[in-house]
Formats: structure tokens, C-alpha cells, sequence
């Protein structure tokens, strides 16, 4: 390697003769080298930053037990005035969503908020919804809802839209400017570094805002970036970003533009993701349509004639339906343009599949989703479960993946992903057999979905994403060959590391 690329690849005794006095040589032993993986949708530095002040409570799977963990935790994790937890789930606890009261046992007094897993519900006490401003006289905005019971009273749960009206103190600690502040987010990105380096990630695709690509620029001026980064923007800063000349594709190898985010529609497990069908017991609602149809289709356009690949939030059957046709419908990407994507593709019907093919969209998608919600989309889906994460129908038609975790959503570990796409199960092997089993790929496409298919995705040609002479420098360094290895060891397969642009970096107890 030299210079951040690869210059030779072959046997030992051939790559020898390269060496000169001043090339170091490293011998990693029995370890296999991948190309390294890059994970194609995260929203990494609002993860790294909640890793630093959040309550994480993605682990626990009752309700007792989530307020148990945010009433000892209250004290210690401040975010200026509010208490702020990720990761709840009521659909693991085998209830409906929680309410304020019930949050109101844990913390009382002190405005507090939880986000769900999935991003699309978020969960306030009392005092949050009056710090908040919200009273039973707030109306639903476009897109988002405030639930009520039968009495038409606040519960204490806001989705889709709405949560954007909410306090957001991370994004506060992200705007803020001062020493404090930035020794506080500098400590979060360095620490979230070393956490993607031990996984073996070498890059990632970020579908944050405007004060996580400052930050990230920050470092990337300061030559402290870890990671290689492409950083989509939000819808709402669409128009000062046109405004100023940006586009998709500018940048560098360790910081480029990316997409303009874009949401069609909620989640599943929320029951917010648009659907064809309506959801069970709710008669006449299919999910929250977040921006769809005629007005899809003109920010669609409007995104394109400015040099914007529009990536868009699509789970939902119908949700994905209306955006493969607002992309088809759009002037396809100029050669300077990234492609347009579907962020995670989960619910997809056959013709949708073969539009997408077509149209040469790619499906950015994110199988460790399947460990969590089969059992909500037996639920949720009963008919259109059938096509979802349908990733052996999306690669026969040509579809290209692009892999990813969607992190904090999911833990950033590939290797969840990698043992779902194989298995199709649980992480106790449930259904046996496999969830729909003729879905399955093989763990070389899986691979390839976080190597070949991350580059494409970003309008990359090869040898990016390869161990071709020319590739940048970056490996994934494992313990075992996972081409080899057996689908239902994928959970546990080794990792030891991961090298970016010719940097090594060890797992420590490899």
C-alpha cells in the first residue's frame, strides 16, 4: 500500500520483492482480508453523540424494566434540561405504546423523552409534553400525529413530523460553538472511531443534518477524520444548499456530499410505514404518508435539475411504490450525479422490483432489520409480508444493494446483517428454516453489498470496493474467511480490525 492505495496484491513472496528501506511490513498472520466494509446508511454522529449522554435502552424487553433503568439513570444523563433515551420497543413488551403516566413513575419532574428503536416514535413524560408546548388543543401537522386516547387525551407518544416540532437537545449540543461543546463532541466522534474500526468499517454513509457535516468537516480540515464519510443532506436545507452551488458528489476521498434525504413514510415498527393494506384492527389506516404523489414527484425533479440523487426513506409498500415511480419519473443522474436510492427497500411488490431495476434505482438496505421485526411484520403485514426485505428477488432483477445498519437503530455490527441476509432468521434461529427461506442471499452478496455495492451506490466504479492495484487502502481484517464460514456463525465470526487509507487499526484484544 502506498499513498492510501493498494499498489500489488498476490503471494507473499511476489509483494516482497516490492519492499524497499522505508516500507514497513506487517504480517497479520492467519487473518483474512476483505475489502473494507462501508456502511451505506447510518446516522453516525448523532450516534456518537448519544453514546456520550443518551440512555440506551434498546437491551430491555419489558416496560418495567425501560423505567427501572431511566429512573437510575435520570440523575447522570442530562442533556441541558431534558433526560433523553433511545431504543424502546413496546412492540418486544407485548403491549400497546407506553403513556406519559407510565414514564411519569421513572421521572416525574424533570422533561424527559425517549426515542423508539426505529426513530418514528418518540415517548415524553408530562413535563416533557409542557416543556414541549403541547396541549390537547395541538394539531396533528402534515405527515405526524400526536396519539390520543379515546378520550381524545394526549398519551404521551408523537410520530413521524411531529417529533420534528419537539425540543431536540442533542442537536443543541451539535449546534453549540463553544470549547465545551466541541471537546464533548470531539471525545464522541473519536470514541465512535475506534467502536467502527474494531467492527472492521472502514466508511460509512450519513444521513444526518447540517451540524453533524460541520463538525465532520471540522475534523476532516484537521486531518482527525476516522472514517471515509459521504454525508447526505436534509430535504429542508435543499434550497440554501442549491442556493450556494452544492451538489451531489463534491468533495473528497474522506468527506463527499451524498443525496438529499427524503421521507415518503414512517416505520414499521411504529405502524406509521405506508401500506397498500390497511393495518390490522385499524380500520381504513395504511400508515403515515409523509410526502408522496404529485409532491414526491416535483421534489424529486426539483432535487435533480440542481444536481441532487434524491435517497429516499421508503418501507412501506406503497410508500416504495410511489417513490420508484417519482424517481423513474425524474431525468435520470447526470455521469457527475450519484445514483438515486431507496433507503431501506423493506417492503417491495415484484413490479415495484423490476421499476427499480429499470431505472437503475439502488435499494440501500438494511437486513438486520429482519432479526427485530419478523414478528411485526407477521403482525403488522399479514398479506405484504411476503415481499419484505425481498433481497434475493432484488439481486436476480439486477437491483444493485447497498448495505447498512441503520445505526443507532440497529447496532452498527455487520455481522447482524450479514447473518440475517444468509438466514433469515432470528438471533435464536427462529422460524426454523428461515423467514421466507427463498429470499435468502449468499454470504458473498452480502459482502459484496458493503463493499462493490457501497461503491456503486455512491457513482463509484471499480476496482472501488475490491483488493484490486489501484483500490483505496481500505481492508477489513477477520479472523476466519466468511465466505467459508457457516451462515449461523456469522454472529460471532471474528473481527480483528480494519485498515483505512493504509492506517492500521487493531481490535485491542486481537
Amino acid at each position: 500500500m502506498q499513498d492510501g492505495r493498494i499498489v500489488a496484491v498476490g503471494p507473499r513472496r511476489g509483494v516482497l520483492r516490492l519492499r524497499g528501506r522505508a516500507t514497513r511490513v506487517v504480517d497479520l498472520g492467519d487473518a483474512v482480508l476483505t475489502p473494507g466494509l462501508v456502511d451505506c446508511h447510518t446516522h453516525f454522529f448523532y450516534w456518537a453523540l448519544g453514546r456520550a449522554l443518551v440512555i440506551d435502552v434498546s437491551d430491555l424487553t419489558t416496560l418495567d424494566a425501560v423505567l427501572t433503568r431511566i429512573r437510575t439513570q435520570a440523575r447522570s444523563h442530562r442533556v441541558g434540561a431534558w433526560v433523553v433515551g433511545r431504543g424502546f420497543d413496546h412492540n418486544r413488551w407485548g403491549v400497546e405504546f407506553p403513556t406519559a403516566a407510565d414514564l411519569d413513575r421513572a421521572v416525574p419532574r424533570c422533561p424527559t423523552m425517549l426515542h423508539s428503536r426505529d426513530g418514528h416514535s418518540t415517548w415524553l413524560n408530562t413535563a416533557g409534553l409542557r416543556a414541549a408546548g403541547i396541549t390537547a388543543r395541538t394539531r396533528d401537522p402534515q405527515g405526524g400525529r400526536y396519539l390520543r386516547d379515546a378520550h381524545g387525551r394526549l398519551t404521551g407518544i408523537v410520530q413521524e413530523t411531529a417529533i420534528e416540532r419537539l425540543p431536540d437537545p442533542l442537536r443543541d449540543v451539535a449546534r453549540r460553538t463553544d470549547a465545551a461543546a466541541r471537546h464533548i463532541i470531539d471525545d464522541a466522534l473519536a470514541d465512535a472511531y475506534r467502536a467502527a474500526w474494531r467492527l472492521g468499517i472502514t466508511g460509512v454513509h450519513a444521513m444526518d443534518d447540517g451540524p453533524s457535516l460541520t463538525h465532520l468537516l471540522r475534523h476532516r480540515t484537521a486531518r482527525r477524520l476516522g472514517l471515509r464519510i459521504v454525508h447526505a443532506i436534509a430535504l429542508a436545507d435543499l434550497d440554501r444548499a442549491c442556493q450556494l452551488g452544492l451538489r451531489s458528489g463534491l468533495g473528497d476521498d474522506w468527506l463527499r456530499i451524498g443525496g438529499v434525504k427524503i421521507f415518503a413514510d414512517g416505520a414499521l415498527g411504529s405502524q406509521s410505514a405506508f401500506m397498500f393494506d390497511p393495518y390490522p384492527g385499524r380500520r381504513d389506516y395504511c400508515g403515515v404518508p409523509v410526502l408522496t404523489g404529485a409532491e414526491l414527484e416535483t421534489t424529486v425533479r426539483k432535487a435533480v435539475e440542481h444536481g441532487w440523487a434524491a435517497w429516499i426513506h421508503a418501507i412501506g409498500d406503497r410508500a416504495v411504490h410511489e417513490t420508484v415511480a417519482a424517481l423513474a419519473a425524474a431525468p435520470r443522474p447526470g455521469p457527475a450525479t450519484l445514483p438515486h436510492r431507496v433507503e431501506h427497500a423493506q417492503c417491495v411488490r415484484p413490479a415495484d422490483v423490476h421499476r427499480m431495476a429499470r431505472a437503475g434505482i439502488v435499494a440501500s438496505v438494511q437486513s438486520c432489520h429482519i432479526l427485530g421485526d419478523i414478528g411485526s411484520a407477521d403482525r403488522h403485514w399479514p398479506r405484504a409480508r411476503r415481499n419484505a426485505f425481498p433481497l434475493r428477488r432484488l439481486l436476480d432483477a439486477g437491483v444493485v444493494l447497498a448495505a447498512g445498519s441503520d445505526v443507532p437503530v440497529e447496532s452498527i455490527d455487520p455481522r447482524r446483517s450479514l447473518f440475517a441476509a444468509t438466514m433469515r432468521t432470528d438471533e435464536r434461529g427462529q422460524p426454523r428454516g428461515g423467514w421466507f427461506p427463498e429470499q435468502r442471499i449468499s454470504i458473498g452478496d452480502a459482502l459484496r453489498a458493503f463493499t462493490v455495492g457501497a461503491a456503486a451506490a455512491t457513482g463509484r466504479a471499480a476496482p472501488a470496493g475490491t483488493l484490486a492495484v489501484g483500490a483505496p487502502a481500505d481492508l477489513t481484517i477477520w479472523t476466519d474467511d466468511p465466505l467459508d464460514a457457516a451462515p449461523e456463525t456469522l454472529l460471532t465470526i471474528g473481527i480483528r480490525g480494519c485498515v483505512v487509507d493504509g492506517q492500521i487499526h487493531m481490535a485491542e484484544d486481537a
